[in-house]
């Protein structure tokens, strides 16, 4: 995963806690914080311009956090897209459970937007997660291709006001490849 090297400083990958989350949450569209936690990436830059005699103090400043969160126990399109409409709420939950985590945050401070940052929180999720599935739904996707660009796979909603669903099968891509396969019976 290369990150961005044009700046003068230098941008960290590494995994990070809900308090990053609470840290950059009021640049989120959405007011609520996440149900579950099963894990949380960050990016943080560390700005290398200032030449002062304070550039041993150089700060990390925390520019962009993923949540990867267990899944909702029904979800339509998530049912629709494994062919699972026809089974009970628990079945679906007990499947979901065992196969699948959704990305449920994204968030990159308005300041380093552009850069190609929640592509790579994304794709990050996508590789350290335990299940074969990590799934996304989202209205934003209208509006920004962040989870294409990451390489999850677009369903396109049934009804127009509807989210976007997206999902990533590691089976097909084990290295973070663009996913090109649809739904398979793990």
């Amino acid at each position: 995963m290369s990150l961005p090297t044009f700046l003068p400083g230098r941008f960290i990958l590494a995994q990070g806690n809900s308090h990053d989350y609470d840290e950059l949450a009021c640049f989120h569209y959405l007011a609520r914080r996440p149900a579950t936690w099963a894990d949380v990436w960050t990016i943080r830059y560390e700005d290398h311009s200032d030449r002062s005699r304070w550039a041993d103090l150089r700060q990390r400043r925390l520019v962009a956090v993923a949540v990867l969160s267990y899944p909702v126990p029904s979800c339509r399109p998530r049912e629709r897209f494994f062919g699972r409409e026809q089974f009970s709420r628990a079945q679906n939950l007990a499947f979901a459970n065992a196969n699948l985590r959704t990305i449920s945050r994204v968030i990159v401070h308005p300041q380093f937007r552009s850069l190609g940052l929640s592509s790579i929180l994304v794709r990050k999720l996508c590789q350290v997660c335990p299940t074969r599935y990590v799934e996304a739904l989202a209205i934003m996707a209208r509006a920004h291709p962040l989870f294409d660009l990451a390489g999850m796979t677009r369903i396109a909603p049934a009804c127009p006001h509807e989210p976007v669903y997206f999902i990533f099968d590691r089976a097909a891509c084990p290295g973070g490849a663009t996913n090109t396969h649809g739904p398979e019976s793990p």
